[in-house]
This record gives structure tokens, sequence and C-alpha cells, in this order.
């Protein structure tokens, strides 16, 4: 298993990192979570770093892209670096 960092946008301005955890907890181990709510505090953007390989990362961003959580479109990306 390896740190993989996945970039979500789409979710709401309520969105908080206790309700991502519980979320992506299902997923695999999250080992952090940075909401950035800079400039649109509506759409904020979330960075999640979890501890799983590179078949399980590009699954679950494939699985979030166009996924409804709570009402919202969510979509995934995979960060490389």
């Amino acid at each position: 298993m390896t740190t993989k960092k996945i970039l979500l946008t789409g979710l709401g301005a309520t969105s908080t990192e206790e309700s991502i955890l519980v979320w992506l907890s299902q997923f695999g181990p999250v080992l952090r979570i940075d909401i950035i709510r800079d400039g649109d505090t509506e759409h904020p953007i979330v960075l999640v770093e979890m501890n799983i390989d590179s078949e399980a990362a590009a699954n679950l961003v494939f699985r979030l892209s166009d996924y409804w959580h709570e009402g919202r479109l969510v979509n995934a990306r995979l960060l490389h670096h």
C-alpha cells in the first residue's frame, strides 16, 4: 500500500472532515483530509490522502466521478505527485 492523493470537487459548503472520513473510509484507510474553502466557500476543494494501492485508487476515482453525495455531483481526480 502507498499513499495516494485524491482531489474531490463538487462537494457542498456543509461538508465536514468527519462526514468525508465516514464516507471514504469504506474504500480504505484515510490518512488526511484537507478542505480548502479559499475563494468560493460554497464549492470547497477537498484533498484526501489514503493508504491504498494504485489499482484501488484508480477504481475509487472511477467510482466517485459523477457520483451524487449529499445531493451534489462529485468529481474525483487522482493526483500523481
